[in-house]
């Protein structure tokens, strides 16, 4: 089946064509596919809306991107000229050092509040990404930091807490920056989430590979060709085959979705609004007990190129990033374009009414120059700004927002 074609400025829909019909699966799917999973709670197909979002300000350049690290405002891509930072869609600078890169994650700092960017190289070592208003974008090899010096690295995940995981020289290894255990456990794949490791198991058996890192205890999940493994907003575990989706349950996967022979899963990775999941053909997110499906976007995967990757975003959107380009794709009500909206709405009325007092050093000690500032406090600006409740901001006499203004920022505000 070839790409769908769409307008790439308008909403991107797909009808229901994936599935098959239920007394297929429960007649056929173990003989089939050859899991002889039990069937569970069967997912509900659906369509979904999205549009690539205008995420940069600025083009990209050239260059393959490897991997994506993505916080509240800023997204590090890590690529084959090095590594480029943007915060609020406007570019930071780019760092060209390092130009070769296997992995990269958002984890919590060490020593002090906040979080860094972590990158692994092709040589195994972890660099954590420095910037800041008055400091240009450098690396920093923090490899030592996480009792990994000299140490092969290859993957890397924020297991939740203080816990970041590791694999090194193919094995999964567990750091908080103060120790570091080692497991004789050969994963790949890895994933983290509420102090939890997964991965796909290597060796004889295969299957995926489950640790609390917390409690040290294993379980191995049957599932006989199992190619990616992703943890939901929840924190339940979901595994994919080619053919099929997999939910855990009592430490085992039942089936939640079979695909015909037309599509073929490719990827499977987690956001804040679901599980993305990539298909021959289509982009698919799961979300609430429904499998919600819409094509592909033109660019950049407007032929079945098996090396396009799928990177969730903590925004809800989903990146795609293919050998020249990176596109990410989004809902309209998704962090992405809500981001978009910011920088094109309501960055000009900060611009003009609102920095002198409100910029990071500004002496209403409240920073709200930043997309993820006004969203933690959407609903203070709505009073403040719109309704002029308990007092008006700006305050009196220093500025007023003209009616197109607030009606901009009553609109934002009132978005989800």
């Amino acid at each position: 089946m070839g790409p769908a074609q769409s307008n790439p400025n308008q909403p991107i829909r797909r009808s229901g064509l994936l599935g098959l019909g239920l007394s297929m699966l429960l007649l056929g799917f173990s003989s089939s596919c050859g899991s002889g999973q039990p069937i569970g709670e069967q997912l509900v197909l659906g369509e979904l809306a999205i549009h690539p979002i205008e995420w940069n300000a600025t083009p990209l350049g050239p260059g393959r991107v490897a991997t994506i690290a993505e916080g509240d405002d800023e997204v590090a891509l890590f690529g084959d000229t090095g590594v480029a930072l943007w915060s609020n869609g406007e570019s930071q600078g780019k760092e060209t050092a390092v130009r070769s890169w296997r992995a990269a994650a958002v984890v919590p700092a060490l020593g002090f509040a906040g979080r860094w960017l972590l990158g692994v190289d092709s040589d195994g070592r972890v660099h954590r990404l420095r910037f800041g208003s008055t400091q240009p974008l450098s690396l920093e090899d923090v490899s030592a930091r996480y009792l990994l010096a000299g140490k092969n690295v290859s993957e890397v995940a924020h297991l939740g807490g203080a816990l970041v995981g590791f694999v090194v020289d193919g094995k999964l290894a567990v750091s908080d920056g103060k120790a570091l255990k080692q497991y004789d456990l050969a994963l790949r794949g890895l994933v983290g989430s509420g102090g939890r490791a997964a991965g796909l198991g290597e060796g004889e058996g295969g299957g995926v590979q489950w640790f609390d890192a917390q409690t040290d205890s294993l379980r191995h999940l049957e599932l006989p060709d199992a190619m990616a493994v992703a943890f939901d907003p929840v924190g339940t575990l979901w595994a994919a085959t080619p053919e099929a989706l997999f939910r855990e349950r009592d430490g085992q996967f039942e089936l939640a979705y079979s695909f015909d022979s037309s599509q073929q899963v490719r990827a499977l990775s987690s956001a804040s609004s679901g599980l993305w999941v990539l298909l021959s053909d289509s982009l698919a997110l799961i979300r609430d007990g429904q499998l919600l499906t819409a094509p592909l976007p033109a660019s950049p995967v407007d032929s079945p190129d098996p090396g396009v990757r799928l990177l969730g975003s903590p925004s809800g959107d989903a990146w795609l990033l293919g050998d020249s380009q990176v596109t990410r794709v989004g809902e309209d009500s998704g962090g992405g374009q809500d981001l978009v909206l910011w920088r094109k709405q309501m960055l000009p009325v900060f611009q003009r009414l609102c920095q002198t007092c409100h910029l990071p050093s500004g002496s209403a000690h409240l920073d709200l120059s930043t997309h993820s500032s006004w969203s933690r406090f959407r609903h203070v600006l709505g009073q403040r700004v719109v309704e002029g409740l308990p007092t008006p901001m700006p305050p009196i006499g220093t500025g007023k927002p003209t009616a197109e203004e607030l009606a901009a920022v009553s609109a934002w505000v009132s978005r989800r």
